[in-house]
């Protein structure tokens, strides 16, 4: 079996790398045709891939002991909320439990624990950034305590963003919060910083294009960052969450990413998977020791990757670089290599991530278009325009789809094969931060405002 998983690895291998030749439609046809051809040939990957576990499913979102959405797109980083349901219409004057202004503006997404909201902005402009973290009050959004952090280096943005890209990560006792300029600093939940880190300081300014949009990851008792930009050395780095200090740092091959890695869980332990420079590489979450690398490490963009992975069911789906085809791969047990399953015909998205809902698989373009895919096939079930430009993430809840663009509109869609528009919402300001969902609310920040909406059993009557 082994024998035959390793030449099933060379046969995807020797096509994924996709040069910059072929138009991404070859490129997927291609890709597909050659794994549809290697899984024929070998009947024992096939029998693996469609076998039932009698047990979890290697890759089902690890248990990271978080509450409420406390990280990067929520609870397993997968944007969807198992219970509740939130609003299905609102306005800047209905179904608003209460909003808040915000100081200057920011395309990070909000983070809630318990009844405290984190989130941060930027004041002043780009020649000399004010950088901030402010917790909000559950139940009527006031503001409870505001610290700026020293600017330290600047770094270029683009026009559409800022400094304040990172979403912060909020654990039981402390909340650790990163920009755009690689500063990571942790704060208790009371306000007091504890430590700062910068990271341009410490290994020199790249010079990044774009700044850094990754976001803190808790794993194995180490906040994770990565490292990555154009010119190199680029690093994988674990931080002591007491003191900050470098706890383990593995090198990097040179490429530039944006997408904040994924943990998983399944049999054999928990692996962190890493994109970037065309490819995914997966680690042990406890040794650090690398498992496997799926992509050649070769494609167009200097590897740059936005689009972060997602799990579900043992499969993880991904792209190898910013609007490349969709890749669904299932995980292995004990950190085998994995199995191809499928590619996407067509690209998906540049900056969105992926979601993965209810057996489809939802790519939220930048032009505005709606995609969904077959979670077991690949094949695409619809594609719609819905309007508007796109940066955010979409995020699912009862069988719903939420999907914002940046003219301020908020779309509400059934989850299914089939598409229907439930529900177009306007708050009349553009958006960019993907929405956190919570039971029967729902978070969604604008350039000046966060607003939360629906009803919510914590929060009082009226807003601020």
């Amino acid at each position: 079996m082994a024998g035959r998983r390793g030449l099933l690895m060379l046969a995807w291998l020797a096509v994924a790398g996709c040069q910059r030749g072929p138009t991404p439609q070859e490129q997927a046809a291609n890709a597909r045709q050659q794994v549809e051809q290697a899984l024929a040939n070998f009947e024992g990957v096939t029998a693996a891939v469609s076998r039932p576990s009698p047990n979890p499913p290697p890759g089902s979102p690890a248990n990271t002991g978080l509450a409420d959405w406390s990280q990067w797109r929520g609870p397993h980083a997968a944007g969807v909320s198992v219970s509740g349901s939130p609003p299905l219409h609102w306005s800047r004057t209905e179904g608003v439990s209460w909003s808040a202004e915000l100081p200057g503006w920011g395309t990070s997404s909000p983070v809630v624990r318990g009844s405290q909201v984190f989130i941060t902005s930027q004041t002043g402009d780009a020649e000399k950034p004010v950088l901030w973290l402010l917790c909000l009050d559950r139940s009527d959004g006031h503001e409870v305590w505001k610290r700026s952090l020293e600017p330290g280096l600047n770094q270029r943005t683009h026009e559409k963003s800022n400094l304040a890209v990172n979403t912060p990560l909020v654990t039981a006792d402390a909340v650790y919060v990163a920009f755009g300029n690689a500063q990571i600093a942790r704060y208790s939940l009371d306000g007091e910083q504890l430590w700062q880190r910068e990271y341009l300081r410490d290994f020199g300014d790249p010079r990044m294009a774009w700044g850094y949009s990754i976001s803190p990851l808790l794993v194995d008792g180490t906040i994770v960052f990565g490292w990555d930009h154009h010119t190199g050395p680029c690093f994988l780095l674990g931080l002591d969450p007491q003191s900050g200090q470098t706890a383990w740092q593995k090198d990097r091959p040179i490429g530039t990413a944006h997408a904040t890695p994924l943990l998983v869980t399944g049999d054999g332990g928990e692996w962190l998977l890493v994109p970037g420079k065309n490819r995914l590489t997966a680690f042990d979450a406890r040794t650090r020791d690398e498992m496997w690398v799926y992509g050649e490490g070769s494609g167009p963009y200097n590897g740059e990757i936005i689009s972060s992975p997602v799990a579900d069911q043992g499969v993880v789906y991904l792209q190898l670089w910013r609007q490349s085809p969709i890749h669904a791969i299932r995980l292995n047990p004990d950190g085998a290599p994995p199995t191809p399953l499928w590619v996407s015909e067509s690209p998906g998205p540049v900056e969105p991530s992926l979601l993965v809902y209810q057996g489809h698989v939802y790519a939220w373009l930048d032009n505005g278009v709606l995609a969904c895919l077959d979670a077991q096939t690949g094949a695409e079930c619809y594609r719609h325009r819905l309007g508007g430009e796109a940066n955010s993430s979409p995020v699912a809840a009862d069988g719903r789809i939420y999907v914002s663009n940046t003219e301020g509109k908020t779309f509400v869609v059934r989850g299914g094969s089939e598409f229907e528009l439930l529900a177009t919402n306007d708050l009349e300001e553009r958006i960019t931060a993907s929405p956190a969902v919570l039971g029967n609310q729902l978070l969604i920040r604008t350039d000046s405002r966060l607003w939360w909406l629906g009803n919510d059993t914590v929060a009082a009557e009226g807003g601020r």
